[in-house]
């Protein structure tokens, strides 16, 4: 027995039984344990998680993933698969770092503890990224229902501005046609103020862009609420007279308008507001004056702004100035009659006038009109007193009336005292002077339809709108209509 133990050979086969013995033991005891562990795995599939985004830059939107959804197999103890609710289930797309364009980016997973992932299908997905583009809209504000009766809304006030920031992806930009808020005003009697106002972009047609992104979303709108209004023309009168010598030489209203309140009816009568009224019977010598004007409201207008105005008024000595060949121009011409300028016979007068040196150098022939009416004149001869019109601040150096005399007679009669037509004046050259004024006899008050021109320095005094056409389209230089 001894020999056979100390023998190389027996020693060989003894251990090989051994390990086999061994061997047997050990792959029956991990049999035993996998018959007792895999009954307390759970397997199971989720179909159509949602992928989340993250990481994408702020001048970048996600146009498209595709696939948007994918289905995960997990597997681990049935408590916890069980526990773990659906929004624990998180794949996540990481587009940080990636630009605009397409896409192919693999899947991330974050699963709740003891929640195995073992596969993703699909494991890639497809994105498209498309830049941001921004632009500058300017805000419609527009108003729903309407003011109390007599009351109107003026134009709405937008803060902090009146334009906004949209953004929008590139392609799109162009949809972007408006922004608009809407501000509710019915039967309101006072200005509707502090209203916060949600702004909405619309396209073309006037449907919403509800991805649109607009910077600020919500502004402060103030929608005034009045009386109805009118902003007219303001003219500033004069009454009384400067010393002798002295003439107005410019007339600066620190407003050019005023606005009127009251009833619409009343508003309409009105186009202009000349109740300004300086006197220059104040003012002893040359030079500029500053003068505080107090505007009052006229008949049936509840309120005017502004209520007192200043007038710069320059006052400067007189220049005397004669005009010559000024033509007389007919009016109220009846077209089946001939009228005819018998006499003078040039059919003009030279005209002297008075008045600031900077108005009198700047007068033109044209901005004199000599006008003889013959309206509702019967055939015959008549002696007319001419209307003398001239620009403002000017004045005739004497008190005198123009005459003419003017034959009105059948068509193809012959014309009396001169059957040849009247020669067309030819104006000769203006000559200034500075004699011809009569300052022994004052100038008449002035009149609209006066035969001379309106003196400066009388009450209701204003620049007439004939003064400055060009009296050669109505002058009669025939002798007919």
């Amino acid at each position: 027995m001894d020999k056979w133990l100390m023998n190389n050979n027996s020693a060989k086969i003894i251990a090989l039984v051994l390990g086999v013995l061994l061997f047997a033991v050990v792959h029956h005891n991990e049999d035993s344990a996998n018959e007792v562990t895999h009954p307390l795995l759970e397997t199971r599939v989720i179909d159509g998680v949602k992928l989340q985004e993250k990481g994408l830059a702020s001048n970048l939107v996600l146009k498209g993933i595709t696939p948007n959804t994918v289905s995960v197999k997990v597997s681990g103890k049935p408590a916890a698969v069980a526990a773990a609710l659906a929004e624990e289930y998180k794949i996540v797309v990481d587009v940080t770092g990636y630009g605009a364009g397409k896409h192919i980016i693999p899947l991330r997973y974050d699963f709740p503890d003891g929640v195995r992932v073992d596969s993703l299908q699909p494991s890639m997905v497809t994105v498209v990224l498309e830049e941001v583009q921004t632009k500058q809209v300017d805000v419609v504000i527009k108003t729903e229902g309407t003011p109390k009766e007599g009351y109107k809304a003026g134009a709405p006030i937008v803060t902090p501005s009146n334009r906004v920031h949209v953004s929008l992806p590139t392609s799109r930009m162009t949809e972007v046609k408006s922004v608009i808020g809407m501000v509710n005003i019915n039967q309101a009697s006072e200005s509707v103020k502090q209203q916060q106002v949600k702004l909405t972009a619309y396209d073309g047609a006037g449907n919403e862009i509800k991805d649109a992104v607009i910077t600020p979303s919500v502004v402060e709108v103030e929608v005034p609420i009045t009386k109805p209004f009118k902003t007219v023309p303001l003219q500033v009168n004069f009454k009384g007279q400067l010393p002798e010598g002295l003439s107005v030489a410019q007339v600066t209203p620190s407003v050019n308008q005023v606005t009127l309140y009251g009833p619409q009816a009343e508003l309409d009568k009105i186009e202009f507001y000349d109740e300004a009224v300086i006197d220059l019977g104040d003012i002893k010598a040359s030079g500029q004056y500053t003068v505080g004007v107090k505007l009052t409201a006229l008949p049936n207008i509840e309120k005017m702004e502004p209520s007192e105005i200043q007038v710069n008024v320059v006052i400067s000595e007189e220049k005397v100035r004669t005009l010559k060949n000024i033509p007389i121009t007919l009016t109220g011409v009846n077209d089946r009659l001939v009228t005819t300028i018998t006499e003078p016979a040039s059919r003009s007068f030279d005209i002297t006038v008075v008045g600031s040196p900077a108005v009198i150098d700047a007068m033109q022939a044209s901005d004199i009109q000599l006008i003889a009416n013959v309206n509702d004149l019967p055939q015959g001869n008549h002696v007319v007193t001419l209307q003398v019109n001239l620009p403002r601040f000017v004045k005739l150096a004497k008190s005198e009336q123009f005459t003419a005399k003017v034959t009105i007679q059948e068509k193809g009669s012959p014309t009396g005292t001169n059957s040849k037509p009247n020669p067309v004046p030819n104006p000769g050259p203006e000559v200034e002077t500075d004699a011809g004024v009569d300052q022994s006899n004052p100038d008449p008050t002035p009149n609209e339809n006066s035969t001379t021109a309106p003196q400066e320095g009388t009450d209701g005094s204003s620049e007439n709108p004939n003064a400055g056409t060009d009296s050669s389209e109505a002058p009669a230089t025939d002798g007919t209509s």
